[in-house]
C-alpha cells in the first residue's frame, strides 16, 4: 500500500474474490445446509467455527475470517472440505466428500453412510457436527456429481429418487451436464439433487453447486414470508373495508353545515386506530416482504445462470419455480403493496378530514371576528355618546357654578345680571369642553 491509497482499498478489492466456489472433484457429494440465526445463534455459530479452525490448526483470514471460510477437514485422497458462510440472516455450511462409486441406491441410503463418516471426523476433533452449530435449520440439500454420462429418459435414474416425479434438464451452455431432482424432503431432511456430466471443470461443478445451493437457500429464506401475507390477507381487508366505509361518511359531512365535534372526533379516533394497526404491521412483516423481494431476485439470477434447456418430457426446475415459487413471491409483494398503499389512505382520509374541521374552525374564527368587530363599533358609538352627555353635564354644572358666583356678587350690591352671563358663557363653555375631549380623544388614538 502506498500513501496515496485508500485505506480501504485493499478490503473493497478483496470483496471481489470473497465467497469462491471450492472445485470440485468428478464423484464429489455435496451436502449443503442452512441455519436461520439470529444474535445468540451467530455467536454460537462463529464460535463453532473458531473451534473447529483451532482444532485444524488454521489460520483466520484477516479479511473475510469472520464471514467466509473453507476448511480442510480430512486430506485427500478421501478428502472433506467445509465451506461456512455467515450472511445476515442466516448461516450455510457445506461439506464436500469424495464418494467411491457411482449411485446404485437411493440417495437417503448412500447418504447415511457418507454423514456418519462426516460426523465421526467431528467426534476426533471433540466437536459437534455441523447440524448442532447454532439456528434453525431452513434448508439441506445432497447434491452428487457424477461423471456417469447424460441420461436420456427420467426413467433410468428414477430409482435413485424412490421412484418419485423428477424435475431435470441440461444445464451450461455446453450442455456437457444435466440437474435432475425430485425436489422433495426426505426422511432425513435433505432434497436430494443428481448432476451427471461429462466431464465438466472443477471450477464449473464448483459454481454449479453454488447456483444450486442458492437457489434452495434463497427459496425457503423467502418463503418465509408468505405465511405472514397468508395471515394479513383477511385483516387488511377489513381494514380497506373500513377505512372505505369512514371516506364514505366523512364525503356526507361536507353536506352538512357547521362542525360535528362529536363525530368528527370519532372519525380521527377511529383513524388514528387503523393508522397504528396498519405501521405495526408495516412495523413487523416490512423487513421480512423486502426480504423476500431480494432473495427471490437472487433465486431468478442463479436460475438463469444454471442456463437450462429441457429434457424432453421433464420439467426444468425454472419451470417449476416459475408456477410454484413465483405466484408465492408475487402474492408477498402484493401484500407488501397493499400495507404501503392502506397507509397512504388513511394519511390522505385524516388530512381531509383535518382540512374539514381547519375549514370549519376558520370560518366561524371569522364570523366570531365580525362579531367582536361590530360589538367595538357599538362600544365606540356608545363611548362617543356618552361623551358627548358628558361635555353636556360638565357645561350644566360649571355654568351653575358661575351663575351661583354671579348671585353672590349681585347680592353684595353689584350690578350684574346672573341669568344674562350664564345665558352668554352656557355656549362658550360646552365649546371648550368639547375642544378638550376631542383633543384627548386624538391623542388616545395616535400610534405611540
Amino acid at each position: 500500500m502506498r500513501e496515496y491509497d485508500h485505506p480501504l482499498r485493499s478490503v473493497l478489492h478483496e470483496e471481489v474474490h470473497a465467497r469462491p466456489p471450492v472445485a470440485l472433484w468428478p464423484r464429489d457429494r455435496v451436502f449443503s445446509q442452512a441455519f436461520l440465526i439470529d444474535d445468540a445463534t451467530r455467536q454460537a455459530q462463529l464460535y463453532w467455527i473458531n473451534q473447529l479452525s483451532e482444532a485444524l490448526k488454521i489460520n483466520i483470514d484477516p479479511h473475510h475470517g469472520q464471514s467466509f471460510r473453507i476448511l480442510e477437514i480430512e486430506p485427500s485422497p478421501q478428502r472433506i472440505i467445509l465451506k461456512w458462510e455467515l450472511h445476515g440472516e442466516f448461516a450455510s455450511i457445506s461439506v464436500m466428500v469424495q464418494q467411491e462409486s457411482l449411485l446404485s441406491e437411493t440417495h437417503i441410503q448412500s447418504r447415511q453412510r457418507i454423514l456418519q463418516r462426516v460426523a465421526a471426523c467431528f467426534q476426533e476433533l471433540g466437536l459437534q457436527a455441523p447440524e448442532m452449530s447454532g439456528g434453525l435449520r431452513i434448508a439441506a440439500l445432497d447434491i452428487a456429481f457424477e461423471d456417469r454420462g447424460l441420461v436420456a429418459d427420467a426413467i433410468e435414474i428414477a430409482p435413485l429418487f424412490n421412484n418419485n416425479t423428477l424435475l431435470g434438464s441440461h444445464i451450461l451452455t455446453s450442455q456437457r451436464a444435466q440437474l435432475w431432482t425430485d425436489l422433495q424432503i426426505n426422511d432425513d431432511g435433505y432434497i436430494s439433487y443428481l448432476v451427471p456430466n461429462l466431464g465438466i471443470g472443477s471450477r464449473q461443478a464448483g459454481r454449479i453447486a453454488r447456483r444450486i445451493i442458492e437457489v434452495e437457500t434463497y427459496r425457503m429464506a423467502a418463503m418465509i414470508a408468505f405465511p405472514l401475507a397468508k395471515s394479513l390477507s383477511l385483516p387488511l381487508k377489513q381494514a380497506e373495508k373500513e377505512l372505505s366505509q369512514i371516506s364514505k361518511d366523512i364525503a356526507s359531512l361536507h353536506q352538512e353545515q357547521g362542525i360535528q365535534t362529536e363525530r368528527d372526533g370519532q372519525f380521527l379516533a377511529t383513524l388514528s386506530a387503523l393508522a397504528s394497526r396498519t405501521e405495526q404491521w408495516i412495523s413487523d412483516h416490512g423487513l421480512r416482504f423486502t426480504a423476500a423481494d431480494a432473495y427471490s431476485q437472487l433465486v431468478e439470477k442463479n436460475l438463469q445462470e444454471l442456463n437450462e434447456s429441457p429434457v424432453p418430457g421433464v420439467q426444468t426446475l425454472s419451470e417449476f419455480m416459475d408456477r410454484r415459487f413465483q405466484p408465492a413471491m408475487s402474492t408477498c409483494s402484493w401484500t407488501q403493496k397493499r400495507l404501503r398503499d392502506l397507509s397512504d389512505r388513511i394519511a390522505r382520509t385524516t388530512q381531509t378530514l383535518r382540512t374539514r374541521i381547519e375549514y370549519v374552525n376558520e370560518e366561524q374564527t371569522q364570523k366570531l371576528l365580525m362579531s367582536m368587530d361590530q360589538r367595538a363599533k357599538l362600544q365606540l358609538r356608545l363611548q362617543e355618546t356618552v361623551e358627548g352627555l358628558s361635555v353636556l353635564v360638565l357645561t350644566y354644572y360649571a355654568v351653575s357654578l358661575f351663575i351661583y358666583m354671579l348671585k353672590g356678587l349681585k347680592a353684595g350690591g353689584y350690578d350684574v345680571s346672573p341669568e344674562l352671563a350664564g345665558g352668554i358663557a352656557a355656549p362658550v363653555v360646552a365649546l371648550l369642553f368639547f375642544l378638550i375631549n376631542r383633543l384627548r380623544r386624538s391623542k388616545t388614538a395616535r400610534p405611540q
